[in-house]
Formats: C-alpha cells, sequence, structure tokens
C-alpha cells in the first residue's frame, strides 16, 4: 500500500465512522412539548419534568 492510499484508507474509515456513530441521549424519543395532545375523553397527566445530568464534554457543545 502507498502512503496515499493508506492515508485515504484512513481519512474513509474516519469518516464512515464518524457518520454513523449515535449522538445525543440514549432512550426512547421524547416528542417536542407543543405536540403532546390528548384524547378529549381522556384526563391529562402532567409528567414531572427530568433532571438533565450533566456530561464531560457538554462545554464543547
Amino acid at each position: 500500500m502507498t502512503s496515499r492510499s493508506l492515508l485515504s484508507t484512513i481519512l474513509m474509515s474516519i469518516a464512515i465512522v464518524s457518520a454513523i456513530s449515535a449522538c445525543g441521549r440514549k432512550g426512547a424519543l421524547e416528542p417536542p412539548p407543543a405536540s403532546v395532545t390528548s384524547m378529549p375523553g381522556e384526563p391529562k397527566t402532567v409528567a414531572p419534568p427530568v433532571q438533565d445530568k450533566r456530561f464531560i464534554l457538554d462545554p464543547l457543545i
């Protein structure tokens, strides 16, 4: 393998890993607050807000 071929292989690997890596929170998807609706006959239940956990890399975002 030439150095140019090796470099392009490494760059493509980094690009693919970056594209398929996950970011965000682990868990189920949450709909936006404005889109939550209930049926007319159902009682409305309000869940307490979840405390957001700090992560060491948060200041970089």
